[in-house]
């Protein structure tokens, strides 16, 4: 009987020492004990440390501390580490975990525990990846260990594939770099942008060509880049036509803002940190170049375009874009500096039409007549200022086509009167009408008459007033006599 009473005693104290390590192990009690473990651990075996910092001497960013950083916040020991930040994902429903700073987490590689540390200085605000194994593993998984992290960091690159936006924002460079990027939503693609069907063809198949011609490029000794020339104005899709090339591409964009750089060698600095498969964006380059003082002179600019620092890095795409090229020098427009040169004009009647098409599902309308008048007579407006018209009407494609035509007779009739004004200024004006003579060559290169029957047409279109008509009949009829006899 004391047997089994004993028994049944010691039973009862392993289920109750069972129930109470159960409870132990999830308090701070077995959590300290743990740490302790790995301090006595840490002391019986000797450890190699390497660093992976993000930016080397030159303040380039390192790529492999990107790599790196990618994958460790991939790990499932992110969630367990005592201290890790959200941020919402570019999904809404998505929140993502990322590693804090002076967290160390551990992972597992064939059969070898590896610990990273996050690391940020005080001093300098740099940071670095800091990397913990054992001496006796390292020459075994070290270089495997590696090219495991790449072949994950390409595989989550490819599922994002997200592009992001980079700017230059902050001009103390030796923290934390001169770039701050945010992921780029723009929803443009080649597909939905308004231009030439030809020309849009062409633009696609140079740059898929530049895609494949690495092997190309080198053999002639030429660095692997190409640069583009966008110019036309404002309002006709040119920024837009960057976001479409970064998405068809697939490269991150840099975008340039040539009032924030400080002088040439900053220039350099800013290139120098930018990452190979980049678009770089200058916007707005003719009004930089007239500006009468500028922090970056004219050859700092023309070595950025394709001087020796623009060699360092390969396939990448420099994007310009002015607004007209006119009184450009020649030697920022020269082949080598600008490869290919790209014209974005006014709205005409065939881009108004594709414009119908996406904004108001319309492939024809009896108002589509009316429209090409106003383009055939002169009245210009831009695809932007078509394209909003457009949005603000999209519950009713008759009301947004009339407005239209009213927004393109208005601009026919203020361009009528600025040209008018500009003819007679120095002379008599009724001396001008009177003559019927051509302006001379410098001055403004438009035949008065034919202004005046743009502005016939316009009155026609606008006004059903017979007496009206009638009277402007009979003017024009007396303006055409009068060119005759003077001719």
């Amino acid at each position: 009987m004391m047997l089994l009473a004993n028994l049944g005693i010691l039973l009862i104290s392993m289920v109750l020492l069972g129930v109470g390590l159960r409870f132990l192990s999830k308090t701070s009690l077995i959590y300290g004990l743990k740490k302790v473990w790995r301090i006595l651990e840490d002391n019986c075996y000797a450890y190699q440390f390497y660093r992976v910092p993000k930016f080397n001497e030159n303040m380039q960013e390192n790529q492999l501390y990107r790599k790196v950083y990618t994958y460790l916040n991939s790990l499932p020991a992110v969630e367990d580490s005592d201290f890790a930040n959200l941020f919402s994902s570019s999904k809404s429903t998505e929140i993502s975990v990322i590693l804090d700073d002076n967290q160390t987490i551990t992972d597992n590689f064939l059969g070898a525990r590896v610990y990273w540390k996050v690391e940020n200085s005080d001093k300098g605000g740099s940071k670095s990846l800091d990397l913990k194994m054992r001496r006796n593993d390292k020459r075994r998984i070290l270089v495997p260990y590696f090219q495991h992290i790449h072949q994950v960091f390409d595989e989550i690159e490819q599922k994002r594939k997200e592009v992001r936006l980079f700017v230059n924002v902050d001009t103390q460079f030796h923290r934390n770099g001169r770039w701050r990027s945010t992921s780029f939503t723009h929803p443009a693609t080649m597909e939905t942008i308004v231009m030439d069907s030809d020309l849009k063809t062409r633009i696609k198949s140079d740059l898929d060509n530049f895609l494949k011609s690495k092997q190309h490029y080198h053999r002639l000794g030429k660095v692997w880049k190409r640069s583009y020339l966008l110019y036309g104005p404002a309002g006709t899709g040119k920024s837009t036509f960057v976001a479409a090339m970064a998405k068809f591409l697939g490269y991150d964009i840099y975008e340039i803002n040539l009032h924030r750089i400080t002088s040439d060698s900053d220039l350099k600095y800013l290139l120098l940190q930018t990452t190979n498969k980049s678009l770089l964006v200058v916007e707005d380059l003719d009004r930089y170049l007239a500006e009468k003082s500028t922090a970056v002179s004219l050859s700092g600019i023309l070595n950025f375009m394709d001087g020796i620092i623009s060699s360092c890095g390969e396939e990448r795409v420099m994007i310009f874009t002015m607004n007209s090229k006119e009184n450009i020098e020649a030697s920022f427009l020269r082949p080598g500096r600008i490869d290919v040169h790209i014209h974005f004009p006014l709205c005409d009647f065939t881009a108004f039409k594709s414009l119908a098409s996406s904004h108001l599902g319309l492939k024809d309308h009896k108002l589509f007549s009316q429209v090409e008048e106003n383009f055939q007579i002169g009245a210009t407006l831009s695809p932007a200022e078509i394209g909003e018209i457009m949005v603000s009407n999209r519950g009713s494609p008759t009301r947004a086509l009339k407005t239209v035509i009213t927004a393109l007779q208005g601009n026919l009739a203020s361009r009528v009167g600025r040209r008018l004004s500009g003819s007679a200024s120095g002379r008599d004006s009724e001396e001008s009408l009177d003559s019927g003579l051509v302006p001379k060559d410098g001055q403004n290169g438009i035949h008065p008459m034919k202004e005046i029957k743009n502005l016939y047409g316009l009155l026609r279109a606008r006004s059903s007033r017979k007496a009206s008509m009638e009277k402007l009949d009979m003017y024009m009829n007396e303006r055409e006599n009068s060119d005759l006899n003077t001719t």
